[in-house]
Protein backbone atom coordinates (compact mmCIF):
# COMPACT_ATOMS: atom_id res chain seq x y z
CA UNK A 1 0.00 0.00 0.00
CA UNK A 2 2.86 2.16 0.46
CA UNK A 3 4.61 2.32 -2.77
CA UNK A 4 1.28 4.02 -4.36
CA UNK A 5 1.06 7.07 -2.20
CA UNK A 6 4.55 7.39 -2.52
CA UNK A 7 4.57 8.17 -5.98
CA UNK A 8 0.77 9.06 -6.52
CA UNK A 9 0.43 11.29 -3.43
CA UNK A 10 1.77 14.44 -2.38
CA UNK A 11 -0.54 16.65 -0.81
CA UNK A 12 0.08 15.90 3.29
CA UNK A 13 2.16 12.64 4.63
CA UNK A 14 0.94 9.36 4.62
CA UNK A 15 0.36 6.91 7.06
CA UNK A 16 -0.94 3.47 6.58
CA UNK A 17 -3.18 1.50 8.98
CA UNK A 18 -3.54 -2.21 8.69
CA UNK A 19 -7.45 -3.21 9.70
CA UNK A 20 -6.88 -5.93 12.21
CA UNK A 21 -10.59 -6.95 12.24
CA UNK A 22 -9.50 -8.55 8.91
CA UNK A 23 -7.34 -11.23 10.68
CA UNK A 24 -5.14 -10.65 13.57
CA UNK A 25 -2.01 -12.81 14.99
CA UNK A 26 0.99 -12.46 16.66
CA UNK A 27 2.65 -13.08 13.46
CA UNK A 28 1.13 -10.42 11.48
CA UNK A 29 1.55 -8.11 14.09
CA UNK A 30 5.05 -8.41 14.03
CA UNK A 31 5.01 -7.93 9.82
CA UNK A 32 3.31 -4.99 9.65
CA UNK A 33 5.57 -3.56 12.81
CA UNK A 34 8.42 -4.72 10.43
CA UNK A 35 6.64 -2.74 7.22
CA UNK A 36 6.54 0.41 9.36
CA UNK A 37 2.62 -0.01 9.26
CA UNK A 38 0.03 0.89 12.36
CA UNK A 39 -2.38 -1.06 13.92
CA UNK A 40 -6.51 -0.33 13.94
CA UNK A 41 -8.08 -2.59 16.91
CA UNK A 42 -11.67 -2.54 17.87
CA UNK A 43 -11.37 -4.72 20.91
CA UNK A 44 -9.72 -5.69 24.03
CA UNK A 45 -8.31 -8.74 22.36
CA UNK A 46 -6.65 -7.27 19.64
CA UNK A 47 -4.72 -4.81 21.80
CA UNK A 48 -3.67 -7.70 23.99
CA UNK A 49 -2.73 -9.68 20.72
CA UNK A 50 -0.62 -6.51 19.57
CA UNK A 51 0.72 -6.45 23.11
CA UNK A 52 1.81 -9.80 22.66
CA UNK A 53 3.75 -9.27 19.81
CA UNK A 54 5.45 -6.48 21.37
CA UNK A 55 3.71 -4.17 18.34
CA UNK A 56 4.91 -0.11 19.43
CA UNK A 57 1.77 1.15 21.33
CA UNK A 58 2.00 4.63 19.76
CA UNK A 59 1.14 3.63 16.30
CA UNK A 60 -1.88 1.34 17.63
CA UNK A 61 -5.45 3.32 16.80
CA UNK A 62 -8.15 1.77 18.89
CA UNK A 63 -11.68 2.05 17.37
CA UNK A 64 -15.10 0.45 18.43
CA UNK A 65 -18.58 1.63 18.36
CA UNK A 66 -19.32 0.31 22.49
CA UNK A 67 -15.34 -0.22 24.11
CA UNK A 68 -16.16 -0.90 27.57
CA UNK A 69 -14.94 0.73 30.55
CA UNK A 70 -12.46 -1.71 30.98
CA UNK A 71 -10.88 -2.22 27.20
CA UNK A 72 -10.61 2.11 27.73
CA UNK A 73 -8.59 1.49 30.53
CA UNK A 74 -6.37 -1.14 29.26
CA UNK A 75 -5.96 0.76 26.07
CA UNK A 76 -4.37 3.45 28.69
CA UNK A 77 -3.01 1.43 30.60
CA UNK A 78 -0.93 -0.11 27.19
CA UNK A 79 -0.51 3.56 26.16
CA UNK A 80 -2.37 3.20 23.08
CA UNK A 81 -1.66 6.39 20.47
CA UNK A 82 -4.82 7.11 19.51
CA UNK A 83 -8.43 6.35 20.58
CA UNK A 84 -11.65 6.94 18.25
CA UNK A 85 -14.68 7.77 19.65
CA UNK A 86 -17.65 6.76 18.13
CA UNK A 87 -20.62 8.43 20.09
CA UNK A 88 -21.31 10.76 23.54
CA UNK A 89 -21.54 7.95 25.44
CA UNK A 90 -17.58 6.93 24.93
CA UNK A 91 -16.63 10.52 24.66
CA UNK A 92 -18.60 10.71 28.45
CA UNK A 93 -16.64 7.76 29.45
CA UNK A 94 -13.53 8.38 28.29
CA UNK A 95 -13.54 11.66 29.76
CA UNK A 96 -14.34 10.45 33.28
CA UNK A 97 -11.43 7.58 33.28
CA UNK A 98 -8.57 10.53 32.23
CA UNK A 99 -10.27 12.64 34.75
CA UNK A 100 -9.78 10.00 37.43
CA UNK A 101 -6.38 8.36 35.94
CA UNK A 102 -4.95 12.07 35.29
CA UNK A 103 -4.05 10.81 32.16
CA UNK A 104 -4.54 13.13 28.71
CA UNK A 105 -4.86 10.77 25.61
CA UNK A 106 -5.32 11.51 22.51
CA UNK A 107 -8.33 10.94 20.09
CA UNK A 108 -9.87 11.31 16.78
CA UNK A 109 -13.51 12.09 16.41
CA UNK A 110 -15.27 9.49 14.21
CA UNK A 111 -17.49 11.04 11.53
CA UNK A 112 -20.47 10.10 10.24
CA UNK A 113 -20.11 11.55 6.66
CA UNK A 114 -23.41 10.14 5.32
CA UNK A 115 -21.98 8.99 2.02
CA UNK A 116 -23.58 6.97 -0.32
CA UNK A 117 -21.58 3.54 -1.33
CA UNK A 118 -22.41 0.82 -4.01
CA UNK A 119 -21.71 -2.00 -1.52
CA UNK A 120 -23.83 -4.84 0.53
CA UNK A 121 -25.76 -3.31 2.94
CA UNK A 122 -23.60 -4.78 5.64
CA UNK A 123 -20.90 -3.31 4.32
CA UNK A 124 -22.28 0.22 4.52
CA UNK A 125 -21.07 2.44 7.35
CA UNK A 126 -20.88 6.30 6.73
CA UNK A 127 -24.74 6.67 5.65
CA UNK A 128 -26.89 9.01 8.38
CA UNK A 129 -28.35 6.23 9.86
CA UNK A 130 -25.15 4.21 10.67
CA UNK A 131 -24.59 3.10 13.94
CA UNK A 132 -20.47 4.21 13.42
CA UNK A 133 -20.00 7.94 14.55
CA UNK A 134 -21.26 11.38 15.17
CA UNK A 135 -23.51 12.53 12.83
CA UNK A 136 -22.11 15.35 10.60
CA UNK A 137 -24.97 16.30 8.94
CA UNK A 138 -27.45 17.86 12.23
CA UNK A 139 -24.32 19.27 13.94
CA UNK A 140 -23.63 16.44 16.77
CA UNK A 141 -19.71 16.11 15.12
CA UNK A 142 -18.90 19.48 15.16
CA UNK A 143 -20.72 19.45 18.92
CA UNK A 144 -18.49 16.85 19.97
CA UNK A 145 -15.55 18.65 18.63
CA UNK A 146 -16.33 21.84 20.47
CA UNK A 147 -16.95 20.04 23.48
CA UNK A 148 -13.54 18.09 23.59
CA UNK A 149 -11.92 21.85 22.60
CA UNK A 150 -13.91 23.68 25.69
CA UNK A 151 -13.08 21.04 28.33
CA UNK A 152 -9.56 20.29 27.52
CA UNK A 153 -9.66 16.63 29.47
CA UNK A 154 -8.67 14.58 25.80
CA UNK A 155 -6.81 15.53 23.70
CA UNK A 156 -8.25 15.81 19.85
CA UNK A 157 -5.42 14.98 16.86
CA UNK A 158 -7.84 14.85 14.23
CA UNK A 159 -10.94 13.72 12.33
CA UNK A 160 -11.79 9.72 10.68
CA UNK A 161 -14.73 8.63 8.27
CA UNK A 162 -15.26 5.50 6.87
CA UNK A 163 -17.77 5.25 4.24
CA UNK A 164 -17.54 1.32 3.86
CA UNK A 165 -15.86 -1.85 2.68
CA UNK A 166 -15.14 -3.91 -0.62
CA UNK A 167 -15.01 0.05 -2.09
CA UNK A 168 -13.97 -0.43 -6.07
CA UNK A 169 -14.64 3.71 -6.59
CA UNK A 170 -12.67 6.60 -5.31
CA UNK A 171 -16.18 8.92 -4.74
CA UNK A 172 -16.85 7.79 -1.23
CA UNK A 173 -12.89 8.40 -0.09
CA UNK A 174 -13.16 11.63 -1.95
CA UNK A 175 -16.50 12.85 -0.47
CA UNK A 176 -15.31 11.57 3.22
CA UNK A 177 -12.24 13.88 2.87
CA UNK A 178 -14.22 16.73 1.28
CA UNK A 179 -16.47 16.78 3.95
CA UNK A 180 -14.35 16.16 6.77
CA UNK A 181 -12.41 19.05 5.53
CA UNK A 182 -15.24 21.64 5.28
CA UNK A 183 -16.03 20.59 9.22
CA UNK A 184 -12.01 21.65 9.80
CA UNK A 185 -12.86 24.72 8.11
CA UNK A 186 -16.13 25.73 10.12
CA UNK A 187 -14.57 24.56 13.09
CA UNK A 188 -10.80 26.23 12.60
CA UNK A 189 -12.78 29.32 11.71
CA UNK A 190 -14.23 29.39 15.26
CA UNK A 191 -11.19 28.06 16.91
CA UNK A 192 -8.21 27.63 15.46
CA UNK A 193 -7.82 24.49 16.35
CA UNK A 194 -5.85 22.40 13.26
CA UNK A 195 -5.89 18.62 13.36
CA UNK A 196 -2.46 16.31 13.24
CA UNK A 197 -4.20 13.76 11.26
CA UNK A 198 -7.83 13.10 8.77
CA UNK A 199 -8.61 9.94 7.67
CA UNK A 200 -11.89 8.42 5.03
CA UNK A 201 -10.92 5.03 6.69
CA UNK A 202 -10.18 2.03 4.34
CA UNK A 203 -12.33 -0.68 2.92
CA UNK A 204 -10.83 -1.20 -0.67
CA UNK A 205 -11.70 -3.87 -2.76
CA UNK A 206 -10.31 -6.87 -4.10
CA UNK A 207 -10.78 -8.60 -7.07
CA UNK A 208 -13.83 -11.59 -7.30
CA UNK A 209 -14.89 -14.37 -9.48
CA UNK A 210 -17.92 -12.65 -10.07
CA UNK A 211 -15.61 -10.25 -13.07
CA UNK A 212 -15.75 -7.11 -11.14
CA UNK A 213 -12.78 -5.60 -11.49
CA UNK A 214 -11.12 -3.20 -8.60
CA UNK A 215 -9.38 -0.25 -9.53
CA UNK A 216 -5.53 -0.35 -8.57
CA UNK A 217 -4.44 1.67 -5.21
CA UNK A 218 -3.03 4.08 -7.58
CA UNK A 219 -6.18 5.65 -8.48
CA UNK A 220 -7.20 5.48 -5.06
CA UNK A 221 -4.13 8.00 -4.03
CA UNK A 222 -4.42 9.99 -7.21
CA UNK A 223 -7.57 10.84 -6.07
CA UNK A 224 -7.00 11.84 -2.57
CA UNK A 225 -4.31 13.93 -3.87
CA UNK A 226 -7.12 15.94 -6.27
CA UNK A 227 -9.81 15.79 -3.00
CA UNK A 228 -6.87 17.08 -0.48
CA UNK A 229 -5.64 19.50 -2.25
CA UNK A 230 -9.20 21.14 -3.02
CA UNK A 231 -10.29 20.62 0.02
CA UNK A 232 -7.26 22.30 1.71
CA UNK A 233 -7.31 25.33 -0.99
CA UNK A 234 -11.21 25.76 0.01
CA UNK A 235 -10.22 26.03 3.52
CA UNK A 236 -7.98 28.79 2.49
CA UNK A 237 -5.63 27.90 5.82
CA UNK A 238 -1.96 27.99 5.45
CA UNK A 239 -1.35 25.41 7.97
CA UNK A 240 0.65 22.44 7.46
CA UNK A 241 -1.53 19.30 6.06
CA UNK A 242 -2.73 16.79 8.13
CA UNK A 243 -1.78 13.28 7.95
CA UNK A 244 -3.54 11.18 5.40
CA UNK A 245 -4.09 7.93 7.45
CA UNK A 246 -5.45 5.13 5.12
CA UNK A 247 -7.26 2.35 7.39
CA UNK A 248 -6.94 -1.03 4.32
CA UNK A 249 -7.58 -4.68 5.99
CA UNK A 250 -8.82 -6.36 3.35
CA UNK A 251 -6.85 -4.95 0.59
CA UNK A 252 -3.43 -6.37 2.15
CA UNK A 253 -4.29 -9.92 3.53
CA UNK A 254 -7.34 -11.05 1.81
CA UNK A 255 -5.33 -12.17 -1.43
CA UNK A 256 -2.16 -13.55 1.21
CA UNK A 257 -4.31 -16.15 2.79
CA UNK A 258 -5.90 -19.47 0.80
CA UNK A 259 -8.17 -21.83 2.35
CA UNK A 260 -7.45 -25.71 2.37
CA UNK A 261 -10.67 -27.77 2.69
CA UNK A 262 -10.83 -31.78 2.66
CA UNK A 263 -13.71 -33.09 0.66
CA UNK A 264 -15.61 -35.96 2.69
CA UNK A 265 -19.11 -36.95 0.72
CA UNK A 266 -20.56 -36.61 -2.36
CA UNK A 267 -24.02 -35.98 -3.25
CA UNK A 268 -25.82 -36.00 -6.63
CA UNK A 269 -29.12 -34.80 -6.11
CA UNK A 270 -32.07 -35.70 -8.34
CA UNK A 271 -32.37 -31.64 -9.42
CA UNK A 272 -29.19 -31.78 -10.84
CA UNK A 273 -26.87 -29.98 -8.28
CA UNK A 274 -24.22 -32.23 -7.13
CA UNK A 275 -23.17 -31.20 -3.32
CA UNK A 276 -19.28 -31.60 -2.56
CA UNK A 277 -19.37 -31.78 1.27
CA UNK A 278 -15.80 -30.48 3.12
CA UNK A 279 -14.81 -30.37 6.44
CA UNK A 280 -15.19 -26.60 7.08
CA UNK A 281 -17.58 -23.89 5.92
CA UNK A 282 -20.02 -20.47 7.89
CA UNK A 283 -17.86 -21.50 10.94
CA UNK A 284 -14.69 -20.70 9.34
CA UNK A 285 -16.14 -18.51 7.22
CA UNK A 286 -19.24 -16.66 7.34
CA UNK A 287 -19.16 -14.25 4.37
CA UNK A 288 -20.78 -16.07 1.95
CA UNK A 289 -23.88 -17.28 3.75
CA UNK A 290 -23.75 -13.63 6.05
CA UNK A 291 -23.38 -10.98 2.74
CA UNK A 292 -22.99 -13.27 -0.39
CA UNK A 293 -19.25 -13.41 -0.41
CA UNK A 294 -17.98 -14.94 -3.74
CA UNK A 295 -15.54 -17.33 -4.10
CA UNK A 296 -14.04 -19.85 -6.65
CA UNK A 297 -12.06 -23.23 -5.94
CA UNK A 298 -9.58 -25.18 -7.59
CA UNK A 299 -8.19 -28.73 -6.91
CA UNK A 300 -5.25 -29.21 -4.94
CA UNK A 301 -4.11 -32.15 -5.67
CA UNK A 302 -5.74 -32.77 -9.19
CA UNK A 303 -4.31 -28.95 -10.49
CA UNK A 304 -3.84 -29.94 -14.20
CA UNK A 305 -6.94 -32.53 -14.03
CA UNK A 306 -9.71 -31.61 -16.70
CA UNK A 307 -12.80 -29.50 -15.00
CA UNK A 308 -15.55 -32.29 -15.99
CA UNK A 309 -18.31 -30.70 -13.33
CA UNK A 310 -19.91 -28.20 -11.43
CA UNK A 311 -20.53 -28.76 -8.17
CA UNK A 312 -21.70 -26.81 -5.27
CA UNK A 313 -19.33 -26.90 -2.48
CA UNK A 314 -20.90 -27.19 0.70
CA UNK A 315 -20.19 -27.13 4.40
CA UNK A 316 -20.16 -29.62 7.20
CA UNK A 317 -22.55 -27.18 9.42
CA UNK A 318 -25.85 -27.45 10.15
CA UNK A 319 -27.74 -24.81 8.10
CA UNK A 320 -28.96 -25.11 4.75
CA UNK A 321 -27.30 -21.82 4.29
CA UNK A 322 -23.99 -23.16 4.61
CA UNK A 323 -22.62 -23.00 1.16
CA UNK A 324 -19.19 -21.83 0.51
CA UNK A 325 -19.59 -21.46 -3.24
CA UNK A 326 -23.28 -22.55 -5.03
CA UNK A 327 -21.33 -23.92 -8.50
CA UNK A 328 -17.89 -24.27 -9.74
CA UNK A 329 -16.31 -26.24 -12.14
CA UNK A 330 -13.53 -28.41 -10.76
CA UNK A 331 -12.20 -31.97 -11.52
CA UNK A 332 -14.46 -35.26 -10.44
CA UNK A 333 -13.42 -34.63 -6.99
CA UNK A 334 -13.77 -37.80 -4.15
CA UNK A 335 -13.40 -38.50 -0.02
CA UNK A 336 -9.84 -37.00 0.80
CA UNK A 337 -9.06 -34.68 -2.38
CA UNK A 338 -8.17 -31.08 -1.28
CA UNK A 339 -9.93 -27.86 -2.40
CA UNK A 340 -8.18 -24.73 -2.34
CA UNK A 341 -10.30 -21.53 -2.21
CA UNK A 342 -7.91 -18.52 -3.07
CA UNK A 343 -8.25 -15.14 -1.30
CA UNK A 344 -9.52 -16.30 2.33
CA UNK A 345 -7.01 -13.83 4.37
CA UNK A 346 -9.23 -11.71 5.02
CA UNK A 347 -12.79 -11.67 7.29
CA UNK A 348 -12.90 -15.70 7.45
CA UNK A 349 -10.79 -16.67 10.39
CA UNK A 350 -11.49 -13.04 11.92
CA UNK A 351 -15.62 -14.00 12.12
CA UNK A 352 -15.17 -17.52 12.42
CA UNK A 353 -16.59 -19.49 15.35
CA UNK A 354 -17.44 -22.99 16.93
CA UNK A 355 -20.90 -23.47 15.60
CA UNK A 356 -21.63 -26.87 16.37
CA UNK A 357 -19.11 -27.11 18.97
CA UNK A 358 -16.48 -27.94 15.91
CA UNK A 359 -12.75 -26.85 16.36
CA UNK A 360 -11.24 -23.59 14.45
CA UNK A 361 -8.62 -24.89 11.85
CA UNK A 362 -4.94 -24.21 12.16
CA UNK A 363 -3.36 -21.40 10.11
CA UNK A 364 0.45 -21.71 8.82
CA UNK A 365 2.29 -18.34 7.75
CA UNK A 366 4.25 -19.50 4.53
CA UNK A 367 6.87 -17.93 2.93
CA UNK A 368 9.73 -19.07 0.23
CA UNK A 369 12.19 -19.97 3.33
CA UNK A 370 9.85 -20.97 5.66
CA UNK A 371 6.78 -22.49 7.31
CA UNK A 372 5.62 -21.05 10.60
CA UNK A 373 2.45 -22.30 12.51
CA UNK A 374 0.55 -19.16 13.04
CA UNK A 375 -2.14 -20.37 14.98
CA UNK A 376 -2.82 -23.79 16.44
CA UNK A 377 -5.41 -26.35 15.51
CA UNK A 378 -8.31 -26.23 18.54
CA UNK A 379 -8.69 -29.45 20.43
CA UNK A 380 -12.30 -30.77 21.48
CA UNK A 381 -9.98 -30.40 24.66
CA UNK A 382 -10.27 -26.44 24.13
CA UNK A 383 -13.77 -26.71 23.83
CA UNK A 384 -14.66 -28.50 26.94
CA UNK A 385 -12.32 -25.99 29.00
CA UNK A 386 -14.50 -23.31 28.65
CA UNK A 387 -16.99 -25.68 30.84
CA UNK A 388 -14.61 -26.36 34.11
Amino acid sequence: MFAPFETQYSASPVRILYASKAYLSPLIAQLMAEQGIGLDVVSGGELLVAQQANFPMDRVSFHGNNKSEEELRLALQLGVGHIVLDNWHELERLTRIAQQTGQHPGVLIRVAPDVDTDTHRYLQTGHATSKFGFPLSNGEAKSAILRILREGTVRLVGLHAHSGTMLRETRPYQECIERLLTLLGEVHHETQWWPEEISPGGGWAVDTPDGISTPSVEILARALQVSMEHGLASIGSRRTPPTLVIEPGRSIIARAGVAIYRVGARKPTPGGITYLFVDGGMADNIRPALYGARYTAFAVNKATAPLQEKVCIAGRYCESGDMLIADVMVPVMHEGDLLVLPTSGAYCLAMASNYNLVPRPAVLLVDEHNVQLMERRETYQDLLSRYQ
